[in-house]
């Protein structure tokens, strides 16, 4: 055999000799980040239909947007920023403890392998959070445009000309605009309760990675500073 001949098997050990072992803080440096780009991607389209409603509701209803902000406590309140506030913190404190305040934080395979028991306090909460992760980004609120819009034009014509005229007409028997005003309660309302259990669950995926994340720190300074 040449020199310059050596078999396939010595090449990959050489190689996996030469390359460093993966670093799982690093690894979770990505892993969060990029939960946070898949999410943005996979619902862009239903962040954009929802900013173009916004963006249309002063010019093209105004006379509803005067009945919403009667129930404006229905529609938004700070508990509503709490999941996108801490999914924030989550990737800036990560960040900033891998590369700024502990860049010499190193964890690999191999060193949980030594003593196996890591590994299954590292797994505890990781299989959770990867379960949870991977079921929303294939679940995906739906959200339609187009009959939104015929809805909110349908009501902003009866909150005109027409709805006083259906109230002299039927002696005021029919209230169009008490009844818009009941139905935008009434969706207001099932729009409020959906959006808690949405944030329950976010509240719970956050919650994951920051025990996961915890738990990856929390296993690095006891092999760092104890063992």
């Amino acid at each position: 055999m040449g020199w310059g001949t050596r078999h396939p098997q010595d090449s990959s050990q050489a190689m996996s000799a030469d390359s460093p072992p993966i670093n799982l803080i690093r690894v979770f440096d990505f892993y969060v980040m990029l939960m946070f780009v898949i999410s943005i991607v996979r619902r862009w389209a239903v962040y954009v239909d929802a900013v173009r409603i916004l963006l249309a509701v002063r010019w093209r209803w105004p006379k509803l947007l005067a009945r919403l902000n009667e129930h404006r406590s229905l529609i938004l309140n700070r508990s509503f920023f709490r999941p996108v506030v801490l999914a924030l913190a989550i990737a800036i404190a990560q960040l900033l403890a891998s590369r700024i305040i502990f860049p010499q934080a190193i964890l690999t395979i191999p060193q949980l392998v030594e003593e196996w028991w890591w590994i299954g306090l590292i797994l505890v909460p990781m299989i959770p959070m990867l379960a949870v992760d991977l079921y929303f980004i294939i679940r995906i609120g739906q959200f339609d445009h187009d009959q939104t819009v015929k809805y909110l034009d349908q009501a902003e014509s009866w909150l005109g000309w027409k709805g006083p005229l259906v109230r002299v007409v039927t002696l005021g028997y029919i209230n169009p605009q008490r009844l818009i005003d009941e139905e935008v309660r009434k969706s207001l309302t099932e729009y409020q309760s959906s959006l808690q259990r949405s944030i329950v669950w976010v509240t719970l995926q956050m919650g994951l990675r920051l025990l996961f994340g915890l738990t990856l720190w929390s296993v690095w300074a006891v092999h760092h500073y104890v063992l």
